[in-house]
């Protein structure tokens, strides 16, 4: 399936969209276009549910299934209290979607800007981890990619 994908122009066209977007909303929606364009169209996923609010009231950027994408603007993953709120923010999310710790497992936030962090519940630990912020690159790209794919398989 991620075959049909082609991951350099996926990379290529996502990171020329952080590099141009003006503020966080427009990284979002053009982000979101590539995504369609370069990466679900093409291996059949479900779109994902922009903006989705949760009963509690917050608001999320993307939920493709289990995968929980929270947009910055550039710059932003660069700075660490901003890699802190972000992270906090997503992890408030994931919370609240799982809705109890045994879920928790299920889920994988991803703060996406011109670069990439991953955010996932460590069982074993009783504790969130985020690995990254990293640079975008084919490796961060495909994983993304893949979370998409596997969060539509576990929905």
């Amino acid at each position: 399936m991620i075959e049909q994908v082609d991951i350099e122009r996926a990379l290529i066209e996502i990171k020329r969209v952080a590099a141009t977007a003006l503020n966080e909303e427009e990284f979002k929606i053009n982000a979101e276009r590539v995504l369609y364009n370069e990466v679900i169209s093409k291996i059949g996923l479900q779109p994902g549910r922009y903006e989705y609010t949760f009963i509690s009231g917050g608001r999320l950027d993307a939920l493709y299934g289990h995968v929980l994408i929270e947009y910055k603007a550039s710059g932003k993953l660069s700075k660490p209290s901003y890699i802190a709120r972000a992270k906090e923010q997503l992890i408030g999310y994931i919370e609240r979607e799982a809705q109890v710790e045994k879920r928790y497992r299920l889920f994988l936030g991803v703060i996406l800007s011109d670069r990439i962090a991953f955010v996932r519940y460590d069982f074993k630990a009783k504790d969130w981890l985020m690995r990254g912020p990293y640079d975008l690159n084919r490796e961060t790209v495909l994983r993304l990619i893949e979370a998409m794919c596997e969060g539509q398989t576990r929905s």
